[in-house]
């Protein structure tokens, strides 16, 4: 356990910025810090920590090392305590990164459910509308909307996401309703500003018009909810709206096929016991849910 115990003493010279803060921390002098951080360079092979007469400041490789130290001392401490005591509540932290309409429409509520079940968990949770690096951002789990899934060890499918075309019962007094997708092309569209296409099934016909675009579902769906056009949503968006007759599903049947609802961590990152817990927690809940 002697090389664990280093890699606490350079976690917390890497937290603090100094030896003697970092043994005031611990209980230990400060050289019993200097001489752990000296061998544990030493048997890497590389300097981790640039040091001045004032502070201590990590190198570029000391910074990657501590954020992987950490999430590996974090596991191997969750897995000790869930041995001793397999009935205690998980601890730690995690960070999960999501699409905002994702993330708020059904992450959000599962790591409410999931957090009630494990109050002693901290957890993280950024809406992000762009890709991710989760390694380098320091993230341990992101959720994703994608129409295939690549078959990497990473990658898994939670479960599949509905989609269909929607727009106003205004939209239509006002314009008609298209009866097939060759009907499309006399109407005005609502896309992503990522993909300004539907890739509906029997093929599109003529392509409807762009009106608008947007990087953010929620604006389509408000510009589709004021008449503005229609849009291809995902039903978990809108399914409020379409109970209260505020949009209407049209083309049922030509629509895309499902997308996956896919979950990615890093193969290079140490997970901890509650980051799997929750993990699991998300395939048992989406598993059993129409989406």
């Amino acid at each position: 356990m002697e090389q664990f115990s280093a890699l606490r003493l350079f976690i917390s010279v890497g937290d603090t910025g100094s030896f003697s803060a970092a043994a005031e921390l611990l209980g230990v002098s400060t050289s019993v810090v200097s001489r752990g951080i000296a061998a544990l360079e030493a048997e890497l092979g590389i300097r981790l920590l640039k040091r001045s007469t004032r502070r201590v400041a990590l190198t570029e490789a000391g910074s990657l090392y501590l954020t992987r130290v950490r999430s590996l001392l974090t596991e191997l401490e969750d897995t000790n305590k869930s041995l001793k005591q397999p009935n205690t509540p998980a601890t730690g932290r995690f960070r999960i990164a999501a699409p905002t309409a994702l993330g708020l429409a059904l992450i959000a509520p599962a790591v409410a459910d999931f957090m009630a079940g494990q109050p002693n968990v901290v957890i993280q949770l950024d809406l992000l509308d762009r890709a991710i690096d989760l390694l380098e951002e320091d993230y341990d789990v992101a959720l994703r909307v994608d129409e295939t899934l690549e078959s990497m060890p990473n990658l898994r499918s939670l479960g599949q996401l509905e989609v269909g075309l929607f727009s106003s019962p205004a939209y239509l007094a006002r314009h008609g309703r298209p009866h097939g997708p060759a009907d499309l092309g006399k109407h005005r569209a609502l896309y992503p500003a990522s993909q300004q296409s539907w890739n509906l099934r029997g093929g599109l016909g003529e392509m409807p018009r762009t009106q608008f675009c947007s990087n953010r579902l929620e604006a389509l769906k408000t510009l589709c909810l004021t008449g503005q056009g229609i849009a291809l949503l995902p039903l978990f968006l809108v399914r409020g709206e379409t109970e209260r007759n505020e949009l209407v599903q049209l083309l049922d049947g030509f629509e895309p096929k499902p997308l996956n609802l896919v979950l990615a961590t890093s193969l290079q990152r140490s997970e901890t016991n509650s980051s799997r817990l929750f993990q699991r927690f998300l395939e048992a809940r989406f598993k059993r849910l129409r989406l």
